[in-house]
């Protein structure tokens, strides 16, 4: 702990520097100005936790000293000197956040006891900012996770998509008991009026304090992803089970009132409910496209309706389909196997692959194969044989014939041009 004593009588100075036994109060270096400005210099060149200053001094005098100090470093724990026993410096000293307020004469004893406390104040404004230092890191870490698993699911890299959720769980281990998100799409209407005067940092930051604050009760703590300039995803999380639907939406409607009426942009929401424990990319993907349905960028709250869960069931299915076909690359999957995996009608199950994909199942299957040949053929040292079992190929010629008519090379070339 560092202490600087500001008072224009070098006497003073003096004896306050002689007279008290600093180390036993708690001191490790005391730093001396005789005027304002002086004190302005240390304080701008010297960490400094603890100022003891007198009132009454030439050009500026200690309580404009104390209100410049504040401002700029609002940690320091500041001790007014003064040999005016007046109720009016009192009053001020206490409105600018003073620690204590000292009537001169004092005896030394007196003055270190007040400087005791006064380091067990600073040392505690420490605590709290390495902390809050610390949560801030903490939060960066979460957004920067939820933003990665966002960039995985939009390149249908699921398998990495679904280990970083768990990473994003893990962070939270220590603070719920079963941990949960609920997911809302926050998109900023006519963000080119506003872009001079925001960041993504400081909207991030904004969004979070208002949820967090909105929801102080349930201690939720809000991770956020920024998909691109006037769009934000973000995950709410929380203990399982402790929000209802009704207080969800009623979150939101005062969440989008905030910004609504007291800032200089607007935000429309789209909150997703219930809660996820899962990996779950096909519902972030339905958030959105529920944008999409607000065409005219307006402002205000857009909830999921019965088309939206259509669309998210669907998706879920295209994506076990995918994941399934995946799992089993090793052998030819069919169009009915998968079809009864997903108890769906084989003929309806083409139709919704064929819509989602733009290809047929059978093209798809056919496909993801070769690009996982490719992969290989890339990355390992297999034999082409080899490769062509590992992805359910028993006849390397007829490989060779497939590869080739997807990549207008066989394998040996693919291989041979990728090292070159």
């Amino acid at each position: 702990m560092n202490l600087l004593i500001v008072d224009d009588q070098k006497t003073i100075v003096k004896g306050l520097q002689d007279g008290i036994d600093w180390k036993a109060a708690g001191i490790d270096e005391v730093y001396t100005a005789c005027s304002a400005r002086e004190a302005k210099l240390v304080l701008m060149n010297f960490d400094v936790e603890i100022l003891l200053t007198d009132i009454e001094m030439p050009e500026e005098n200690g309580m404009e000293l104390l209100e410049w100090t504040k401002t700029r470093y609002p940690e320091i724990v500041a001790i007014f000197l003064t040999s005016h026993a007046d109720f009016e410096y009192a009053r001020q000293a206490l409105k600018l956040g003073s620690f204590d307020y000292i009537l001169q004469p004092a005896r030394y004893e007196d003055v270190q006891h007040v400087v005791e406390r006064a380091v067990a104040e600073a040392r505690k404004n420490v605590h709290i900012k390495r902390l809050e230092e610390a949560t801030q890191i903490i939060s960066k870490q979460r957004d920067v996770a939820l933003e990665l698993m966002l960039t995985k699911s939009e390149a249908e890299n699921y398998a990495e998509g679904e280990e970083i959720f768990k990473r994003l769980q893990e962070m939270f281990v220590t603070r719920y008991e079963h941990v949960v998100f609920y997911p809302c799409w926050i998109q900023i209407v006519r963000f080119e009026k506003i872009r001079h005067k925001w960041n993504a940092g400081l909207l991030t930051l904004v969004f979070r304090n208002v949820l967090e604050e909105l929801l102080e009760d349930v201690a939720v703590k809000a991770c956020i992803a920024q998909v691109n300039l006037e769009n934000y995803l973000m995950y709410v999380a929380m203990d399982a089970h402790k929000i209802t639907q009704e207080r969800w939406q009623e979150v939101w409607e005062e969440f989008t009132a905030f910004f609504n009426a007291r800032m200089d942009f607007r935000i429309a929401v789209y909150p997703d409910y219930p809660e996820i424990e899962t990996y779950r990319p096909e519902r972030d993907e339905a958030l959105k496209k529920r944008i999409l349905t607000n065409c005219e960028k307006k402002p205000g709250i857009f909830y999921e309706t019965e088309e939206d869960l259509q669309v998210d069931e669907n998706e879920e299915r295209i994506r076990l389909a995918k994941d399934y076909v995946k799992t089993n690359i090793n052998r030819s999957v069919t169009r009915s196997e998968v079809a009864e995996y997903l108890h769906l009608n084989e003929e309806y199950f083409s139709r919704l692959f064929k819509k989602y994909t733009g290809y047929t199942f059978k093209d798809y299957e056919m496909m993801e194969r070769i690009e996982i040949a490719k992969c290989m053929l890339e990355k390992s040292r297999f034999s082409v044989s080899i490769i062509a079992s590992k992805v359910g190929y028993d006849n390397f010629s007829h490989f060779s014939k497939v590869f080739k008519k997807y990549t207008d090379q066989t394998p040996q070339e693919y291989r041979k041009n990728f090292q070159k």
